[in-house]
């Protein structure tokens, strides 16, 4: 009987992984849209900041 808790508990462990990492796995198009926003955000300080030293 100690076994089946074992293997249970194997199981139970490789499920909850495969559950965590494609959770993980489907926040990466969302992670991606807002570092290309706070990346063009970024850049449009720069070259604000940029444009006001020329002055």
């Amino acid at each position: 009987m100690e076994l089946a808790g074992w293997v249970t508990l194997g199981t139970a462990a490789v499920a909850g992984g495969f559950t965590v990492l494609g959770h993980l796995f489907d926040q990466v198009p969302v992670l991606a849209e807002k570092m290309i926003t706070a990346i063009r955000s970024v850049r449009a300080v720069r070259d604000e900041v940029k444009r006001s030293d020329r002055t």
